[in-house]
């Protein structure tokens, strides 16, 4: 890890620290602990191999595990050889959160692993109505796990970005000509990428570091075409306003979202984020979608999941319940059957111009 991403991280958390209802978990800072000394070890240049490993990602190698059943289940309605003719590279080495060596997949793991997102990404294709596949590809930046399908490049969380990006594409259809979305905990920011690319709009990522340096670092390199507002502390939205109005990627630490005025965004989304909170935290953060989102508010959790360490104990029904709000899409993630996606929608947006 450089010195430079480490001041950037120590300005990032001495920000976050000016209010503290926003500082990480006892979840994430022993995540964030563990992310930290893989930079250190590895490099943010391999952060696809370490820390990405712990954002909505999943080593899967074994063929009982309910996400692969899932995903070989719904390949069964309408198979194909293609998960099976993947190449996968010889040397796949990866760490993550649950041990400090890192883990060298075998043969064995190597195709279990390969044909897991041969589905994952044939499930994705059965969603992808507006054939984002077709108009994106996975990065080399960052390292990713070397699977190929052809000459294309192809990952789980490319396959799931696509997924979640054409739901907020059709939201951001019905809501602006030039919606603003704004997503809390982006991880690597690889949604973020995938709608930059594809979409017309701003994305706005809220986040804590390391995360949020990562995906900074991250998409001002693979959007270097997009104007870019960098992380920085001000003291007050309108001084940096103008500037926003010209950008279309912008990088805040998650107390920042409380400078922002009311229904300032068209959708506010989050993704495997909010179990993982202290349950005060997640009652501050739907107060806060609530009060900025001026149509949709789109979360993809855990159905059922509880915080080892905070002891945040959450299930589907318990995040938006207000009269304000109607409940206009729940299904079961398409790829991860442990997951709900849902989107809400303000009951007078029409009055605020949606079409």
């Amino acid at each position: 890890m450089s010195i430079k991403f480490a001041e950037a991280t120590e300005v990032m958390m001495s920000e976050l620290e000016s209010n503290t209802d926003f500082l990480p978990s006892g979840f994430w800072r022993d995540i964030n602990r563990k992310n930290i000394n893989m930079l250190k070890t590895d490099g943010i240049e391999n952060f696809k191999r370490t820390v990405s490993q712990n954002y909505y990602n999943w080593l899967i190698t074994n063929v009982r595990n309910p996400i692969f059943r899932n995903v070989l289940f719904r390949w069964l309605c309408r198979p194909s050889a293609r998960p099976f003719r993947l190449k996968i590279e010889k040397d796949v080495k990866l760490r993550i959160t649950t041990g400090e060596q890192p883990v060298i997949l075998n043969r064995w793991g190597r195709f279990v692993y390969k044909v897991f997102v041969g589905l994952v990404w044939e499930a994705m294709l059965a969603e992808d109505h507006e054939r984002l596949n077709t108009k994106v590809t996975e990065p080399e930046i960052g390292n990713p796990i070397h699977i190929w399908q052809g000459d294309k490049l192809i990952t789980q969380d490319l396959a799931n970005s696509i997924v979640e990006c054409n739901l907020i594409s059709t939201l951001a259809g019905k809501a602006s000509n030039c919606p603003k979305i704004a997503e809390v905990g982006a991880g690597s920011g690889r949604l973020a990428h995938v709608y930059a690319r594809t979409q017309k709009g701003k994305y706005f990522i809220f986040d804590i570091p390391p995360a949020l340096n990562i995906s900074e670092w991250y998409l001002s390199q693979v959007l270097s075409d997009k104007t870019i507002f960098h992380f920085r502390k001000f003291n007050d939205f309108e001084s940096v306003r103008e500037e926003l109005e010209k950008s279309d990627v912008a990088f805040f630490s998650a107390n920042q979202i409380k400078k922002f005025p009311s229904r300032y965004f068209d959708i506010i989304l989050s993704i495997s984020t909010l179990p993982e909170m202290k349950l005060e935290q997640v009652k501050l953060y739907i107060d806060i979608f609530q009060n900025l989102s001026a149509r949709y508010i789109y979360l993809k959790q855990w159905k059922i999941w509880k915080n080892p360490i905070d002891g945040t104990d959450l299930g589907i029904n318990d995040y938006l319940n207000n009269k304000d709000w109607s409940l206009k899409m729940d299904r079961e993630d398409p790829i991860n059957p442990l997951f709900f996606n849902r989107v809400w929608k303000r009951n007078d947006s029409l009055s605020i111009g949606e079409k």
